[in-house]
């Protein structure tokens, strides 16, 4: 469809360039050769009445000579203009086998069209002239002397920044959504969880792993709202504890138990356990080490922990509203990185740009790739050029037709006309040359 448009683009060029420069770059043409054609004329007929005259009054021979030429020069010039006259308009107002192009319009324009189409603007002649232009030349003067570099970015920014900002999340998110689905329940979790529990056997990832465990626990165990539910626990605990036992109630009294003070010693707890964690070092640290790879080493346990993620994966892909994380996450990916895309489609564009203006061969395939455009156009639209001609044609008027085609040939039918009163001049003069001897001899 593109290549189609394209292609009527360019033949309607094509066919209007030729009617311009046809109606334009010719008139001079027309104007000076009628001119030429029209003072041969007036000429033959002023020196037809002078020698004439002078010919009657001296009697002499030359005059006779020319004055007979002129005569037979503006006879034949007349003869001429009118015939050429006829083919476009009526002469002296005479109809009967005159205006033959506008009695013969469609013919003709079929004609016109086809030799415009054929000859004119024939394939060959169209890509020969093109490949005399250099078109990467054109490009790179328009990239660094006419700001197009600035107008490409400008533009290509616009167009990539609306693409991003009026995509529908959600209707990406539902397309997407059935190959995300299987994709996920490809994935082999079960397998790759087995694989991770085993590889975590070795010392030294087990030491890693749980070294990585100890900032994330500090993380969680400090934080404000989970030390607010164990203050609550605590206190709630000692409740149930104590009830209304008045021994144990004393008990926490001389201790100074409070439930804050409690909280701290557990906080201490924790954070000597999570600070052996940290440092690989300690008896807490040895003991859940050792429960670790106890855990990790009972291959019963490894596959009931696999099977769950299976079960798990399977509820997923069967209940998970995945178009809409999807949606979510796009949208999230589109208001964070468009900035980001921005700036990358900018720089990728100016590396391109430096590329063609520097790299003697990216213009060389740059020309040669537009030429290539032209001429695949050409080919696939070139037939339908005779009849885009036509239409063209058809809605000039008769006057407008009229001076196309006279503008094309005008040279031609002037040359006709002063040709027309030369011959005849020389036929005059040939005449009155027989004349004179026969009347000689005769007498």
């Amino acid at each position: 469809m593109s290549n189609h448009l394209n292609g009527d683009i360019l033949i309607q060029y094509l066919v209007m360039d030729f009617t311009f420069q046809a109606r334009k770059g010719l008139l001079q043409m027309k104007i000076r050769k009628k001119g030429m054609a029209t003072a041969v004329l007036v000429a033959s007929a002023t020196g037809a009445a002078g020698f004439g005259w002078l010919s009657s009054t001296t009697g002499g021979f030359l005059p006779g000579l020319l004055a007979h030429g002129c005569l037979a020069a503006t006879i034949g010039g007349l003869a001429d203009w009118f015939a050429v006259t006829a083919i476009f308009r009526k002469p002296l107002g005479i109809s009967y086998r005159t205006e033959i192009l506008r009695r013969n319009r469609p013919r003709i324009m079929r004609a016109l069209a086809e030799f415009a189409g054929s000859d004119l603007l024939s394939r060959e002649h169209v890509m020969d002239s093109l490949s005399k232009q250099d078109f990467s030349e054109m490009a790179a003067r328009y990239l660094v002397e006419r700001g197009g570099r600035e107008r490409l970015f400008a533009l290509a920014d616009a167009v990539f920044t609306r693409g991003v900002e009026t995509l529908d999340m959600h209707d990406l998110a539902s397309r997407l959504e059935p190959m995300v689905r299987r994709v996920f329940s490809e994935l082999p979790l079960d397998k790759m969880t087995g694989d991770a529990l085993a590889s975590a056997l070795s010392p030294a990832t087990r030491e890693s792993a749980l070294r990585a465990l100890a900032p994330i626990a500090q993380k969680v165990w400090r934080d404000e709202e989970l030390q607010s539910m164990l203050l609550a626990s605590i206190g709630n605990i000692r409740e149930a504890y104590v009830g209304d036992k008045t021994m144990r109630a004393s008990l926490f009294d001389m201790e100074e138990l409070s439930d804050e003070r409690l909280l701290g010693r557990l906080n201490e707890y924790v954070e000597t356990w999570t600070g052996e964690l940290e440092n690989g070092e300690g008896e807490l640290y040895a003991r859940f080490s050792g429960w670790l790879d106890s855990f990790l080493r009972d291959g019963e346990r490894r596959e009931q922990i696999a099977a769950a993620v299976r079960r798990w994966q399977d509820e997923q892909v069967e209940t998970a509203d995945v178009a809409g994380r999807l949606a979510q996450g796009l949208e999230l990916l589109r208001e964070n990185c468009l900035l980001a895309w921005r700036q990358k489609l900018r720089g990728y564009l100016e590396g391109r740009i430096d590329e063609f203006l520097l790299d003697t061969e990216a213009r060389a395939r740059f020309n040669a790739g537009v030429l290539r455009w032209f001429d695949n156009l050409l080919a696939a639209h070139h037939a339908e050029l005779p009849q885009m001609m036509e239409r063209q044609l058809s809605k000039m008027t008769d006057d407008e037709l009229v001076e196309l085609v006279e503008t094309r040939v005008e040279d031609d039918l002037q040359m006709i006309r002063i040709n027309g009163a030369v011959v005849g001049s020389l036929a005059g003069m040939i005449l009155y040359l027989l004349t004179m001897a026969a009347e000689r001899m005769w007498a």
